[in-house]
């Protein structure tokens, strides 16, 4: 069974009980409120885990071992305001809305992350751009607006909420905690997002 590590800030940890009870039928699952950068630390999380969950500001000791360990792990990335992404941005996320409900036949990713899934919700929701070409794993509905200021800078399926590349995903809205669990499928979309990643891969 597969070891996944949720990196919260210790305080928030019980926010997150439910995304724990939706990975511990298919994973171990352990909190931690950082990770460190020492290499004989990041030797035993490089050994120990093989899907990360980030989902605080990353403090900026943390930031060499993020770099590391998104070369070989699963990584999975709570972007928050213009803080530190491990996937380049264009510019700084651009807000959408406070709470918004995903319909899965909305969405421009990949089917199989929406078996079973009817719809997502949303929390805080931002627009984000990376300046490398990524696939889109939640978008905007047909409603949806990016606000630069008072102008629409995107609006409808054209609102990027999340984005992949190769194992590495990154989350400009919240789609984990609690309150976002309650209102839709989330558990089942992280669950066919997972599965999709893990296809294929091979950990040393």
């Amino acid at each position: 069974m597969l070891s996944t590590l949720i990196v919260a800030n210790s305080e928030s940890w019980h926010r997150y009980k439910q995304l724990e009870e939706c990975l511990l039928n298919d994973y171990h699952v352990q909190f931690a409120d950082k990770l460190n950068s020492e290499i004989s630390e990041l030797t035993r999380l490089e050994n120990s885990f093989e899907i990360f969950f980030y989902l605080k500001v990353p403090e900026t000791n943390e930031i060499s071992a993020i770099s590391r360990l998104v070369k070989s792990k699963i990584f999975i990335f709570h972007i928050r305001s213009d803080h530190y992404s491990p996937l380049q941005l264009k510019r700084e996320i651009l807000p959408v809305a406070e709470k918004i409900f995903l319909k899965a036949t909305s969405m421009r990713g990949r089917l199989e992350y929406f078996r079973g899934v009817d719809e997502i919700l949303a929390l805080n929701a931002y627009h984000i751009e990376t300046k490398d070409p990524c696939e889109i794993v939640l978008n905007g509905n047909r409603d949806s607006k990016a606000l630069l200021g008072d102008i629409v800078f995107r609006a409808g399926k054209n609102v990027v909420l999340a984005v992949r590349k190769n194992n590495i995903s990154i989350f400009s809205t919240d789609i984990f905690s609690n309150d976002a669990f309650e209102g839709g499928q989330n558990c089942r979309f992280i669950q066919n997002l997972l599965h999709e990643m893990l296809t294929g891969v091979e950990f040393y």
